[in-house]
């Protein structure tokens, strides 16, 4: 009886692998192959990924095209001639161009030590008062969520001689109202008051998630060995910012660095070209003055100094290894 059992066994085992083996066939014929399925998570990214592409991808080499080219408004519909380094040549010659480098210097350098000091100072408060952080964490994350049109007419109505709301309490605790937007030394710092208000919550939002993951038992134990605060701060809370300091002065760099609407609004470059940045001239060549070409140059000249600037802070700031 159980040799007989042991043969059914074996029979009905045998004849389901047999089934198996040809349904596993089939699906090789006629079925999904086991490479494809593999492959299938690709196939539903494939479409994004080439929107993506094309999105990027052509704007930037027709903008190199362009830079080669002599575009203008007078002559973008009939023809325009190959000039090939000609625009790069004559913008390494223009006096205005290095000028608007050295407003850009001011205005990048500026935003960054006020966003990164006043972002750090107060990601560093919310993280030890909670619920303050929750009251007032919304409120201070407003300036970032405003588009750059709504600020620069702000902060037009604030820097406003007259009736300004700075001028106005200058003038009440007995000091002289400033002509903020008018005063060729002070109209790049009224600039960078205006960006470091509203690219400050960024910074603090960035900061704060980063502080919160770093363990408290090393508080504790430098607390133990007896570390006084800055001591802590410099060589436990700084150090382990590292990463994020990097990734937040890159972004922090390049959006200054390329900001042109706000300035538009505010200033317009003046008063005498004194808050003339670099992005801001090349929107006065390519949409003001109508020159496609040389405004392509001047753009691709500030992606070749944005992409030295995140080699420098990598380099610099980002190394893996901490002394």
């Amino acid at each position: 009886m159980i040799e007989q059992q042991k043969k059914l066994r074996e029979y009905w085992d045998g004849d389901f692998k047999k089934m198996s083996n040809k349904k596993s066939q089939r699906g090789s014929h006629f079925g999904t192959p086991r490479l494809s399925k593999s492959l299938i998570p690709y196939a539903f990214v494939f479409p994004a990924v080439a929107v993506l592409l094309f999105i990027e991808a052509f704007p930037f080499f027709w903008n190199i095209w362009i830079s080669l080219n002599d575009v203008r408004t007078t002559n973008i519909m009939r023809g325009y001639p190959f000039v090939g380094l000609k625009n790069y040549m004559e913008l390494f010659k223009d006096s205005m161009f290095y000028h608007s480098l050295h407003v850009s210097l001011y205005f990048v350098l500026g935003s960054i030590v006020g966003q990164f000091m006043l972002g750090l100072l107060i990601a560093l408060i919310f993280n030890k008062y909670e619920r303050l952080a929750r009251f007032f964490r919304p409120i201070f994350v407003i300036p970032w969520l405003l588009s750059a049109l709504i600020i620069g007419y702000s902060w037009i109505w604030m820097y406003n001689y007259n009736f300004g709301l700075i001028n106005t309490i200058l003038r009440m605790i007995g000091l002289k109202p400033i002509k903020w937007l008018n005063d060729v030394k002070m109209a790049v710092w009224a600039l960078v008051i205006a960006n470091v208000w509203r690219g400050t919550p960024f910074t603090m939002l960035f900061l704060e998630s980063s502080l919160k993951n770093i363990p408290k038992e090393l508080y504790e134990a430098a607390r133990v060995d007896g570390a006084s605060g800055w001591q802590i701060f410099f060589y436990i809370t700084l150090q382990l910012l590292r990463p994020a300091l990097t990734i937040n002065f890159i972004l922090v760099t390049m959006w200054t660095f390329n900001l042109f609407d706000t300035i538009l609004v505010m200033t317009q470059g003046g008063p005498a070209d004194a808050t003339m940045t670099t992005a801001m001239y090349m929107y006065n060549n390519a949409f003001k003055y109508g020159l496609f070409g040389y405004g392509a140059a001047i753009t691709l000249v500030m992606l070749i100094i944005n992409v030295a600037l995140a080699a420098v802070y990598f380099k610099t700031i980002g190394r893996e290894n901490i002394s």
